[in-house]
């Protein structure tokens, strides 16, 4: 996949100033609470959004990406935040600590979900962008 390429220091410097939490939805074995993260996908136009997210919510929408965990390189997860979440590539994300089973409305801390897909949360921690060469954007 080719990274974004448009202007992101502009975008990340603006999602850094707005560090409001988000929601997004995810498949349970995929989450880590308190991981960080990268998007590395541009919206994925081909694949719908799992049955379950955004139950309940009127005309609710979604910007499905692919991530990946900072604390490995091979742990990608599919990601789905609402559309007004702004997601961007160039900034590093944090997940929440806790989820809540959208099959139950049960929170998590412990609890094993009823369903496979979880309601997380998330905020930005900073432009992944440091010169290291970690992650290079155009790679993948």
């Amino acid at each position: 996949m080719m990274g974004n390429q448009n202007s992101d220091s502009t975008a990340s410097e603006a999602a850094l100033q707005d560090n409001e939490t988000r929601e997004a939805y995810m498949f349970q074995n995929q989450f880590f609470p308190e991981g960080q993260f990268h998007v590395v996908s541009s919206q994925l136009e081909g694949m719908s959004t799992p049955a379950g997210a955004g139950e309940g919510q009127f005309l609710s929408s979604f910007t499905n990406r692919l991530i990946q965990y900072t604390n490995a390189r091979n742990t990608f997860a599919f990601f789905f935040p609402y559309q007004d979440a702004e997601i961007e590539q160039g900034v590093l994300y944090r997940l929440g600590g806790d989820w809540e089973d959208i099959g139950e409305g049960n929170n998590g801390g412990g609890d094993t979900p009823t369903s496979n897909l979880i309601n997380v949360t998330f905020t930005p921690v900073s432009d992944q962008d440091d010169g290291d060469g970690w992650f290079d954007r155009d790679d993948v």
